[in-house]
């Protein structure tokens, strides 16, 4: 197993698990803020938590694409290159939350490079 392998595939892990946690803990934060900010997210919750389910969503696929790598499947890499711009573009939607997503994306675009490095040094 290469070093690339081996860094990459823990910061998939780690991504996936991020984007699935993430959408949790955003909840329980606006919770613990108070009434104002909470009436204001109020008109958009039902598009809020689908914005959520999505990024969950993004998430579980990371995690899924390392466990078919680590299986040599083909279908992982593609899976995980999905994962990582979904969540990416999902951050920009709004800024400020999707600081929280951020990390999620940076982690499983780390692990998409990190595997797509490797098989271009396997090749050459």
């Amino acid at each position: 197993m290469g070093f690339l392998r081996r860094v990459a595939l823990p910061c998939g892990i780690v991504g996936g698990t991020w984007g699935v946690l993430a959408p949790i803990v955003l909840p329980v934060t606006v919770l613990l803020m108070g009434e104002e900010e909470i009436s204001s997210l109020s008109g958009m919750a039902g598009a809020v938590r689908l914005w959520l389910s999505f990024v969950a969503l993004m998430g579980a696929l990371g995690i899924l694409a390392v466990i078919l790598i680590r299986r040599n499947n083909k279908l992982g890499k593609p899976l995980l290159w999905t994962s990582a711009i979904a969540i990416l573009l999902a951050s920009f939607v709004d800024i400020a939350i999707g600081l929280f997503f951020l990390p999620a994306a940076v982690l499983l675009a780390v692990a998409a490079f990190g595997l797509f490095r490797e098989e271009l040094g396997s090749k050459a």
